[in-house]
């Protein structure tokens, strides 16, 4: 298998579902990392806000995380509360 290229998010088991493709199409170019960085970070965020944590907490912890700007963390959490985790608190 050398030499076979990975696809989209190769690391994840089983396939991506139509929220986390979206996800990762609203973050690609925009947040930092490539597809299997970017759906961690989302899911840790989601997981951030189902904990308690403020969207400013969250934000500021996948800046300094993924070596990220506020800015681009902002758009990221944006994304994922769009898709991923739309019921989260925060």
């Amino acid at each position: 298998m050398l030499g076979a290229a990975a696809g989209p998010a190769a690391a994840w088991p089983i396939p991506l579902t139509s929220d986390e493709i979206n996800y990762l199409n609203a973050t690609r170019g925009v947040f930092p990392g490539d597809d299997d960085q970017r759906l961690l970070a989302g899911r840790q965020m989601c997981r951030g806000l189902y904990t308690g944590q403020s969207a400013q907490a969250v934000i500021n912890a996948a800046a300094a995380q993924y070596g990220a700007s506020p800015d681009q963390a902002s758009a990221a959490l944006g994304a994922a509360r769009g898709t991923l985790c739309t019921q989260a608190p925060g």
